[in-house]
């Protein structure tokens, strides 16, 4: 996993990513646009992929369309190799080629590429979590607060 403090610019740049308030089936109605549109310009700046902002994917990297999935955190938590990347069922049908997931910390002052997973081995690898059974990555606390597909952020490959 590679951690990454996020600059003003980069943080400026994501606030002039989006031009709208609320993504289609929105699991936090909105209030997560401007962590993903983060975590989309920290992989783009890592990797130097091309940023692209489509409905199926976010970056072009080494002629690979990537979507980046991102989940907001506690920044004051580090994560594990046994936190969940998540991707909601909503989604499944975008055509990408590779999910990259990233852990970004509330206050956007600290975000964590976990990595990469080609998307068929993706769903292939991940369980699938309906809305309000437990996760079983969530030592019994959590439950799913949509239907989506996790595995854990040591099976990915940066």
């Amino acid at each position: 996993m590679i951690k990454c403090h996020p600059s003003q610019d980069q943080i400026q740049r994501a606030k002039e990513l989006f031009d709208f308030r609320v993504l289609n089936n929105s699991i936090t109605q909105g209030d997560g646009n401007l962590a993903g549109a983060l975590g989309e310009i920290i992989v783009c700046d890592h990797y130097n992929a091309s940023h692209q902002n489509t409905y199926d994917y976010d970056l072009i990297l080494k002629e690979k369309k990537i979507d980046v999935k991102t989940k907001r955190h506690n920044q004051k938590l580090s994560p594990t190799p046994n936190w969940a990347a998540a991707v909601s069922n909503f989604n499944t049908h975008q055509k990408c080629d590779y999910y990259c997931f990233v852990g970004m910390g509330y206050d956007l002052s600290v975000a964590y590429i976990f990595g990469f997973m080609q998307k068929d081995d993706f769903y292939q690898k991940s369980i699938f979590g309906k809305k309000g059974e437990i996760d079983p990555f969530g030592n019994g606390v959590w439950t799913f607060s949509s239907d989506c597909y996790i595995m854990r952020v040591k099976d990915l490959k940066l």
